[in-house]
């Protein structure tokens, strides 16, 4: 017999001894809380004290994580993927703080301010380049003139067409200049493009790994949890399954506590039924319950109900049998027994509540040999 939430019964993970004790027997306790700690390679206080502060800080706000508090304690089974955390999240920070790309940006703009500037300055040299070989052109021409008139020698217009071609090659280096700036110009956007690529690829890169060797790491921690730690999953009553002292060595899978919750909410029984006669048994059929705890000849029998019955029997033959308890646990004697842990018996399914006169005539069936 137990409640609809039975006792919760924790059993120790690992070989190991009983670092500390932070309970007392029948002491209440609450969900989460930490009952007993296993000792391991570890400084127990330490861990916890890591365990709050990564359950305090955010996963988007990773750079708020106190690395030099966290430096000098003593992690044990979990200090390598702490080791792993913490130099991911320093190359981070480090990555963040000198900005190994700022330098290759800060050339990439300034060489884009001094081109565009020079720039400036070449157009306004075409501007006078091109105003000049408009000059040289017309005293060319005026020259051509005065030859064809017979008034100055070929060697004085020969001089004025040479004005006038070294002003149009003055203008097209310019022209030329003004050009391969703009180039510059083109190829530095392409450099700063680049460079806020790398920039935040890097970045995304790093970020990623501190945040899955961070979660690594709270894996690890939940794994020590389990191990080393034995916490309540529920509020209520712990009790001790058999003395335990600090330093006392356990096994992996021994019986260390166990909690009756606090909220029992209704009692139920659960029978394990042999497989003779289990075909009779059908819902709704009285149950009649001796239990252990209390002599049924002093404290009297607890009346159940079948609930149900399980289809198939287990690997031992056995059919299992939920049974209610309509009148909870109020005995045949009119007493009403305490409940505080399982209870455990002996229980009888009445198949036929038969009156007397018919319990006698089914013998004389059978002894006549007419019983089917």
């Amino acid at each position: 017999m137990t409640s609809q939430n039975p006792p919760e019964k924790l059993e120790a993970r690992t070989n190991s001894k009983i670092e500390k004790i932070l309970i007392k027997d029948h002491q209440k306790v609450e969900k989460g809380q930490v009952m007993m700690v296993l000792q391991s390679t570890g400084n127990y206080q330490d861990i916890l004290k890591l365990r709050n502060l990564m359950d305090s800080v955010s996963t988007n706000h990773l750079q708020d994580f106190p690395l030099k508090m966290v430096s000098a304690f003593k992690l044990g089974e979990i200090q390598s993927d702490y080791n792993s955390f913490a130099k991911a999240f320093q190359d981070e920070n480090l990555f963040t703080r000198l900005q190994p790309y700022a330098p290759e940006n800060l050339a990439a703009n300034q060489g884009i301010s001094e081109s565009k500037s020079r720039i400036t300055n070449l157009r306004q040299q075409r501007n006078l380049e091109v105003a000049k070989t408009e000059l040289t052109l017309k005293n060319y021409k005026r020259s051509q003139e005065l030859f064809n008139q017979g008034v100055i020698a070929a060697v004085e217009l020969e001089g004025e067409k040479l004005k006038y071609l070294q002003a149009q090659q003055n203008l097209e280096n310019i022209n030329i200049s003004l050009s391969q700036m703009q180039e510059s110009i083109s190829n530095l956007n392409k450099t700063k493009s680049g460079t806020a690529i790398n920039t935040e690829k890097d970045k995304i890169t790093y970020s990623s790994q501190t945040l899955q060797l961070f979660e690594q790491l709270r894996k690890s921690l939940k794994q020590w949890e389990q191990n080393y730690l034995i916490v309540s999953s529920t509020n209520g009553t712990v009790s001790f399954q058999q003395f335990f002292g600090e330093n006392q060595f356990v096994k992996s899978g021994d019986a260390i506590l166990s909690i009756l919750p606090k909220d029992k909410v209704a009692l139920v029984g659960r029978m394990s039924v042999p497989a003779t006669n289990s075909g009779k048994v059908t819902t709704g059929e009285k149950v009649l319950i001796k239990l252990d705890n209390y002599r049924y000849q002093e404290f009297g029998i607890v009346e159940g109900r079948v609930q149900n019955i399980s289809l198939t029997p287990d690997d031992k033959g056995n059919y299992y049998v939920d049974v209610i308890l309509p009148k909870g646990l109020k005995t045949s004697y009119n007493k009403r027994l305490p409940f505080d842990k399982e209870l455990k018996g002996n229980a009888e399914i009445v198949t036929k509540d038969l009156r007397l006169i018919e319990r006698f005539f089914y013998q004389i069936r059978q002894f006549l040999g007419y019983q089917t």
